[in-house]
């Protein structure tokens, strides 16, 4: 039987979950708002599947027909959804290929304001499962359905966080019908908070949140624009309410204890692919660099080359020299564990939203000048060129960080 005496060594991905042939174990959150498992002793018959499934305290699960990761950058061709998408949009390149080929998809989506993963057969819901979510996803039984969809012969496509592939791949084995995405995973934060934040903006603007564009490109892929779209057409970005969530995030506050030092980011990989921003692209194609997104895509099994040959049409890409050991820039640490975590989780239990947020995140002069000064900006016919800048900035800025990080611990 598991036993969970240290939250940093749990993910949450729900293996043990499905696993249990006593349904002993359920999915529930603790204190600072995370998805763990909790085990029934009453209905636990210490069979030990739970503790021999789970990625955490086994090695990388089925890493197969590995011949050499290639790296490189991709653009989708269809504008609409590129600009739709966090990146260059190719997750819906690989979804629309696995839907016409009679597949299934299961991605991240939104329920009444809450992350989910959902199963879609459907092209036109993939819009909902496009772009970033920064929370972590609510998995309910997605492993249990793909694995009966596969015993009964059917392709799937799954989609999730390094520690959810390799979950699913421990669940299900190496099965030829499955294809896993996994994705540059900064970490997860809590779906408790962002519940808290969900219930702050609903009750302010009096009307229910339809979904969070959490990397919106308003103002172009250089810089990120948090958009709230509420069910009644009302929208909201640029803002301190729109923004002070994912800002707790990226402060490294509200991040899963066990992602500030991840095990799952090194390749090889247990994935097919692995995307997320490349947005550094402007150093390896200018042709490229046109600030709509674009994907840097590992392809680390020969299913994920030949799936990509397939529909070459569909895409425009350029190779980078691959060879790498990680992925984005760094080992294992990408955050530093801020000393006052634990006091923002009790403070989190007892505050009120505002009071707390103000806190934590303060809607300080320089921020309000720079939401400003943004929108200003958005109107320039120059823009791009300053966004372009901005995001060079940054991304160096977040190199620097991460090698601090690893270099101090």
């Amino acid at each position: 039987m598991l036993q969970l005496n240290d939250k940093k060594n749990c993910c949450g991905c729900t293996a043990c979950y499905t696993i249990c042939p006593k349904s002993a174990i359920q999915m529930k959150k603790d204190e600072e708002g995370f998805f763990y498992p909790v085990i029934s002793l009453e209905q636990c018959v210490n069979c030990g599947l739970c503790e021999k499934i789970c990625p955490m305290i086994n090695d990388k699960a089925n890493i197969s027909d590995e011949k050499g990761t290639i790296q490189i950058g991709i653009q989708n061709r269809n504008l609409k959804k590129r600009m739709e998408s966090t990146a260059g949009g190719a997750f819906s390149l690989i979804a629309e290929y696995v839907l016409e080929n009679h597949g299934y998809v299961y991605g991240a989506g939104w329920d009444n304001g809450v992350v989910i993963h959902k199963e879609t057969r459907n092209a036109e819901e993939l819009k909902e499962l496009r772009g970033s979510k920064y929370v972590q996803s609510n998995l309910n039984n997605t492993f249990y359905k793909i694995k009966e969809k596969l015993k009964s012969g059917e392709l799937v496509l799954f989609v999730g966080t390094p520690c959810q592939v390799n979950a699913l791949k421990r669940v299900v084995g190496n099965h030829e019908k499955l294809i896993c995405i996994d994705l540059l995973c900064l970490g997860v934060s809590s779906p408790g908070i962002f519940a808290s934040w969900i219930d702050y903006l609903q009750g302010k603007y009096k009307a229910s949140i339809q979904n969070v564009e959490f990397r919106n490109k308003r103002f172009g892929y250089a810089t990120t624009n948090v958009r709230i779209n509420f069910e009644n057409g009302q929208k909201i970005e640029q803002k301190y309410d729109s923004k002070s969530y994912s800002q707790t995030f990226f402060k490294g506050y509200n991040v899963r204890p066990s992602c500030y030092e991840c095990k799952f980011r090194t390749i090889p990989r247990v994935s097919d692919f692995t995307i997320g921003d490349f947005v550094d692209i402007g150093e390896y194609s200018k042709d490229l660099d046109d600030d709509k997104g674009t994907t840097l895509m590992f392809l680390h099994t020969e299913k994920a080359k030949n799936l990509l040959n397939n529909i070459v049409s569909d895409f425009t890409m350029i190779h980078v020299a691959s060879g790498l050991s990680c992925i984005v820039g760094g080992k294992a640490k990408q955050i530093q564990v801020p000393k006052d975590r634990n006091q923002f989780f009790e403070d989190y239990k007892s505050m009120e939203w505002i009071d707390f947020i103000q806190k934590y995140v303060p809607n300080t002069w320089k921020s309000k000048l720079a939401n400003v000064g943004r929108l200003v900006v958005g109107c320039l016919p120059f823009k791009h060129k300053l966004f372009k800048l901005i995001r060079k900035k940054k991304s160096a800025s977040f190199r620097k960080n991460i090698e601090s990080v690893n270099r101090d611990t």
